[in-house]
């Protein structure tokens, strides 16, 4: 991951093994220069780590996802704006992520078993069949017009950091202090990838693994440590139970957002 994040312009984490990368900053929106970074970034993964890595390049997230497929293993496929069309000839609509073998059967059922089968009913038609959201969804995504936006905060619904004490601690002051050290490292880690956050939840474990989380959320996404310190700091203050030893401290920013709405300051009496 730290391989292929390194050119992206943005880069979405989609699994374990899997990413999205914006990457038309990096080739200046050339499409020979983009084939030629994906076969060096295949290069570097497997000289790095011995892995072989699947690349699929398009103008449209699910263009590249099914692309990715096409060549597997260790395979690069691209689909260019004007092959859109061609790429979908002939190819089942089982194949195109978003349909699940519940709705391929369906249409199956009515006759259609493939993309332009299914394209060529018409938008009209298809909404009469299957419905209007899965109409209009499925004639963006073969006319190539839907989304084409990688967003880091897609496949994360928080950020978060622990600490386990080696004893269970007793002094306040010290469990405080790695709490904001832990906000801080969570706050990098929300800058790094250019999102902000509403809710911050404070976690305490004791002796025994007992486990209490206190979260409260502020009205605008912001990206400012100082704020969410104070927030961590009376949320542990409203939740530690005074005679506990307390082995475990955590810190969790949740309710994530991407620019424009994020804000970096709040009024001095939050």
């Amino acid at each position: 991951m730290e391989i292929l994040r390194a050119p992206a312009g943005t880069f979405e984490k989609a699994s374990i093994d899997e990413a999205y990368m914006d990457v038309t900053e990096a080739v200046e929106g050339d499409w020979d220069a983009a084939l030629a970074l994906a076969k060096s970034l295949q290069s570097a993964i497997f000289e790095a780590l011995g892995l072989t890595a699947s690349f699929g390049i398009g103008p449209t997230r699910v263009l590249a996802k099914m692309s990715s497929e096409v060549n597997k293993p260790n395979g690069i496929h691209r689909v260019l704006p004007d092959e859109i069309e061609a790429f979908f000839f002939g190819r089942s609509v089982r194949e195109i992520p978003g349909i699940g073998p519940k709705r391929a059967t369906q249409l199956a059922e009515w006759g259609y078993t493939t993309a332009d089968e299914l394209h060529a009913l018409g938008e009209l038609s298809l909404t009469r069949l299957a419905g209007e959201r899965f109409a209009y969804w499925f004639m963006q995504v073969v006319e190539g017009e839907s989304s084409n936006i990688v967003s880091p905060v897609r496949s994360r619904k928080s950020i978060g950091k622990e600490h386990t004490f080696e004893h269970d601690q007793y002094d306040h002051e010290t469990v405080l202090q790695r709490l904001e050290e832990l906000v801080e490292v969570v706050m990098e880690r929300t800058n790094a990838l250019g999102v902000s956050g509403r809710l911050a939840e404070v976690k305490i474990r004791y002796t025994g693994f007992e486990t209490h989380a206190s979260s409260r959320s502020i009205p605008v996404a912001m990206d400012d440590a100082a704020v969410f310190k104070r927030l961590a700091t009376r949320l542990f203050a409203n939740t530690v139970e005074a005679e506990k030893g307390i082995r475990l401290v955590g810190f969790r920013l949740g309710n994530l957002e991407a620019p424009p709405s994020r804000q970096t300051t709040l009024f001095e009496e939050e």
